[in-house]
């Protein structure tokens, strides 16, 4: 195996069995560890600039993917509810030969990481559900703006209508739904406009505005069910339930104790929903400290 430095990002593509064309980046020697990191909505694996070297310097392979749909990866017309994209996931290790490793999720990410760890834990070292909710287990209480929940969620599920008043304002869309004051950003200068911008271009590229919303379209649909039905046997592998200060805060973990054995928790301070770009150095610290401590 060819080691990297930890500082390299090294792009690469993955052409899985399905016909879906996954885009990573990795970070770190081949050789070690692996960490697999799954970004939330409505971003890349270009949310994990700041952790994926950090864990490499800590001697970990981190490798971020853009989800299909997302970034660089292809868009294909269907299968967007989590299970289907969390073989994804599976098909992306057996073609990059890694037979387990730690799965960390961010919001849509920690969506599509539980389906994938419950369907195959064997292939999953342990689990990190950072500022993520699960259908069936709680995220439809959030869904619903009777009781205080966000209106995006119905917004993003209405299908061609969004995608048609958002073409043309990615940028405006996106950077409203990062510095919203109920669950988006509590340190504004961690995502920049420049970084904005990048999401911005990764949405306006064709296709990517139907399948993001896609993501939203099976929550209720398909997820919730899927869930409950995974839910049935809780997981036993080890789990960290992150939440953050000014975001959702205890309810990552209060979803894991509902599905997992023995989950630990772990609180962000000083930052809003975007751990992985508001909190990075912390972030990474505590993930090391829990792989090491787990494994």
């Amino acid at each position: 195996m060819i080691a990297g430095d930890e500082n390299e990002v090294r792009p690469a593509a993955a052409f899985l069995p399905s016909g879906v064309r996954l885009h990573l980046k990795e970070f770190g020697s081949r050789d070690a560890e692996p960490v697999l990191l799954l970004h939330g909505w409505p971003q890349t694996s270009y949310a994990w600039r700041h952790v994926a070297p950090l864990l490499a310097k800590a001697g970990y392979r981190a490798i971020a993917v853009d989800l299909r749909g997302f970034g660089h990866s292809s868009k294909p017309p269907d299968g967007y509810d989590k299970k289907s994209v969390a073989r994804d996931l599976l098909e992306l290790l057996d073609s990059l030969a890694i037979p387990s490793c730690w799965v960390v999720g961010h919001d849509m990410g920690g969506q599509v990481a539980y389906p994938f760890v419950a369907q195959w834990p064997e292939r999953a070292k342990g689990l990190v559900f950072i500022e993520s909710g699960l259908p069936g287990f709680g995220q439809e209480n959030a869904m619903n703006i009777a009781q205080g929940g966000s209106w995006h969620f119905g917004f993003n599920a209405a299908g061609d209508i969004a995608e048609a008043l958002v073409a043309g304002r990615e940028h405006m869309f996106i950077r409203h739904m990062l510095h919203r004051d109920k669950v988006g950003l509590w340190d504004r200068t961690a995502i920049a406009e420049a970084d904005i911008a990048v999401y911005a271009a990764a949405a306006a590229a064709p296709g990517c505005l139907r399948s993001m919303f896609a993501y939203y379209r099976t929550l209720l649909s398909h997820d919730l069910q899927d869930n409950l039905d995974f839910g049935s046997r809780k997981l036993m592998l080890p789990v960290l339930a992150i939440g953050a200060e000014h975001g959702y805060r205890g309810a990552a973990l209060a979803t894991m104790q509902r599905v997992a054995a023995n989950p630990q928790g772990w609180i962000a301070s000083h930052s809003g929903h975007y751990v992985p770009e508001e909190r990075p150095a912390e972030l990474s610290e505590r993930l090391v400290s829990f792989f090491a401590g787990a494994g």
